[in-house]
């Protein structure tokens, strides 16, 4: 039996490659200070029905593919997004990850409130040699504006399972924003300005659970800083992206606190959305458009 170290680092990289592979579609998750003027149409995004499909950049390199969609569910009038992540492939440091398939959804209400997300993955896990298997499972559901739900690893290594501490959900903001993968965006308009908030309630409460388990172990980790409001700004006129060997002109949305941390181009003649690119501490991920 690996020593608890061992144990404890592998759990830990899984929980945060879980985060890393579901969450960073929402990183940073936003949600604007009163109406965005940037708006995501939640009923044309299921009529059309269409998946998109998306290559993804960690750092410049291709770590996998990602193809999204928007559906209605009329059992209890809401929709659902579903990303499905394939042949991805993450190292760090002496661990290397990779995952066959890993599925997310997030599944929200006509007005946009968060009500469930969903995570399951395949993965294999090497490790200074040696070579673990196994699946993830993280489900997460909203009741009275508070996260709650249950994570479990199951290995041929070591099964472990936690459920998530309740975290609050803020209303009034869409999960699914201008961040993520969406297929089109409506409503842009060059100069437009307004106050973003990050939050990412499922996310916090994995890195609760995460601590918790390192604990047990022995093992405590830094805590992270939450971080403060920023400013989403679309630019004054449009810019050229070289994509699919075309120049194409897009509105570009920026982030920023002191500095930029994210953006996303979005085709004027259309509102088609063909990149997403997030950077911070010398990381970057990119969800590429392919068609």
């Amino acid at each position: 039996m690996p020593s608890r170290f061992v144990v404890a680092g592998i759990f830990a990289f899984w929980l945060v490659t879980t985060g890393y592979v579901a969450y960073r579609d929402l990183w940073p998750r936003v949600f604007a200070s009163g109406p965005p003027p940037v708006s995501i149409e939640l009923a044309d995004e299921a009529r059309q029905n269409v998946p998109a499909r998306w290559v993804l950049y960690r750092n410049g390199d291709r770590v996998g593919r990602l193809v999204t969609q928007m559906k209605y569910l009329d059992a209890d009038d809401a929709f659902v997004f579903t990303y499905r992540y394939s042949d991805l492939a993450l190292a760090q440091g002496d661990i290397a990850l990779t995952a066959s398939e890993a599925v997310s959804e997030v599944r929200v209400s006509r007005a946009g409130d968060l009500k469930e997300q969903v995570m399951t993955a395949k993965v294999k896990v090497q490790f200074r040699g040696a070579e673990i298997a196994g699946t993830i499972g993280v489900r997460g559901t909203v009741t009275n504006e508070t996260l709650t739900g249950r994570a479990e690893l199951t290995s041929d290594l070591i099964n472990l399972a936690g459920d998530l501490d309740p975290v609050p959900v803020p209303r009034g903001g869409q999960p699914l924003n201008t961040l993520q993968p969406v297929n089109r965006l409506g409503g842009l308009r060059g100069g437009s300005e307004w106050v973003v908030h990050e939050s990412n309630p499922l996310g916090d409460a994995l890195g609760e659970l995460l601590h918790k388990k390192l604990a047990e172990q022995g093992i405590r980790l830094k805590e992270q800083q939450k971080k403060g409001s920023a400013v989403a700004e679309v630019g004054a006129a449009p810019q050229v992206l070289e994509w699919q060997k075309q120049a194409v002109p897009c509105w570009v949305i920026e982030y920023r606190r002191a500095e930029p941390f994210a953006r996303t181009w979005v085709r004027v003649s259309d509102g088609k959305v063909l990149r997403q690119e997030a950077f911070e501490k010398g990381e970057s991920l990119t969800f590429e458009r392919e068609d």
